[in-house]
């Protein structure tokens, strides 16, 4: 009989499925077979993103005070932390074209809820936001396209939520300055993935 879990955030590259179990992060192979622990953090460790060429496995960890982002080998490994922010970050959220890692943060901001994008290279270095303005998540497709989640919250505790805060999805096919609304519906629309010619989302 197969055991009964709850398994959250799947990333998946070079084979392998990465998902959150138990507030700490497991590694499968797609075609199935036993998982194995990445993790034994002091806290949750949600949102992993698995770098494009399948090296690295960027999360975010609260494991000395507030939410900071790490990146660990795909494989496994020990974790190194990318960011000193001292101050709120909501999740990682992928890996920008060029291989750095995407994460929102309201670090600095007046309000927990006002979010930007950072980008942050996985050897290191000081943090920069992207020229998108306020999001939750952020989705890369070809031709330097940009799809933003905004107004966002998580899905699996918001999925029907229809308030006048409810989360909207905005474009800008070739990565300009000027987004435009993807798609009008009456739910809480979060988390786009940009894949080929088609944007997936919650």
């Amino acid at each position: 009989m197969a055991q009964a879990g709850y398994f959250r955030f799947p990333t998946v590259a070079a084979g392998r499925l990465v998902f959150v179990s138990e507030d700490d992060l497991w590694s499968a192979p797609l075609e199935g077979g036993t998982a194995r622990r990445l993790t034994s953090g002091r806290g949750a460790a949600p949102c992993p993103a698995r770098s494009p060429d399948g090296r690295w496995l960027a999360f975010g960890a609260r494991e000395e005070g507030p939410t900071e982002v790490y990146v660990m080998p795909a494989e496994g490994g020990p974790a190194r932390r990318l960011t000193h922010l001292g101050g709120p970050l909501l999740r990682v959220a992928g890996w920008t074209p060029d291989g750095r890692v995407v994460f929102v943060s309201s670090a600095g901001q007046h309000h927990a809820r006002l979010t930007f994008p950072y980008a942050v290279p996985p050897e290191g270095g000081r943090p920069q936001r992207l020229p998108t303005g306020p999001a939750v998540s952020v989705g890369f497709g070809p031709g330097g396209g940009v799809v933003l989640g905004r107004n966002e919250l998580d899905p699996a505790r918001w999925k029907r939520y229809r308030g006048g805060t409810a989360g909207d999805l905005w474009i800008h096919p070739d990565g300009g300055g000027d987004f435009r609304r993807l798609i009008a519906l009456p739910g809480n629309l979060a988390w786009p993935l940009w894949l080929g010619e088609r944007v997936y989302f919650h």
